[in-house]
């Protein structure tokens, strides 16, 4: 694929839930999506059209219109001859993330301690438990952000949870690295997610959006340790 990385995505390795079948673009935006979140498609991989529609059989439109979502939510850039790039975030980047994240999910939170219904919180709850036993970083991960989801949703604010999910998947692979890195946060981040849930249970819309903000603020401090993120690479 001309990669400036010299990794080769295995597209093939992900299928599609039985049904009727995703438009060719929606097919191809959610392939390359969960590898970038994944990190099987690395940071400054650079994602040429012909190559990605003849490995996936499907013409270029497709390709060029996913492309064109992805940059729009911030998961590529188009470089100077208007090939794809996989953004790489810079610590800047990342802390504004998280800046941003902190300002916001205290606020959905605080709604799912209003809000949360029987079955919300249910769903935390395994969500926790999944948690407490699993072993693999990368797993961990996926609990860790259905977990927030979760309670995000529960906040009933459709237009958050969109925002949000957005802020999470770009920050996503640091998270993974950083569990992966040091499992004893995985630890604490347990602890943390169960103060949380224990607020929103008791109803404590405060007490949740503080835990939250605490949460959050935690995770940065970690991310910003355990992976040194530096400015982005030149020509990158």
């Amino acid at each position: 694929m001309g990669m400036a990385s010299g990794h080769r995505p295995a597209w093939n390795h992900h299928s599609h839930p039985p049904g009727k079948p995703p438009a060719a673009r929606d097919r191809v935006w959610s392939i390359l999506h969960r590898g970038i979140v994944a990190g099987t498609i690395p940071g400054g991989t650079r994602l040429v059209q012909a190559r990605i529609a003849e490995e996936l059989g499907v013409g270029t439109g497709p390709i060029r219109e996913a492309l064109r979502e992805l940059a729009a939510g911030g998961f590529v850039r188009f470089d100077p001859d208007g090939v794809a790039v996989v953004h790489e975030l810079s610590r800047t980047e990342l802390e504004d993330l998280y800046e941003i994240r902190k300002l916001l999910e205290p606020v959905a939170t605080a709604r799912a301690a209003k809000f949360a219904g029987r079955e919300s919180i249910l769903k935390a709850v395994e969500l926790l438990a999944a948690m407490e036993i699993e072993t693999d970083g990368q797993r961990w991960a996926e609990y860790n952000d259905s977990f927030h989801s979760a309670i995000e949703e529960a906040g009933s604010s459709p237009r958050l949870v969109a925002i949000l999910k957005n802020l999470r998947d770009l920050s996503a692979l640091y998270v993974t690295h950083s569990i992966v890195s040091e499992p004893d946060r995985a630890v604490n981040g347990r602890a943390e997610h169960e103060e949380i849930l224990k607020a929103i249970i008791a109803r404590d819309p405060q007490g949740a959006a503080d835990a939250m903000f605490r949460h959050l603020d935690g995770r940065l401090r970690t991310l910003l340790t355990v992976h040194q993120v530096g400015e982005p690479r030149r020509g990158s």
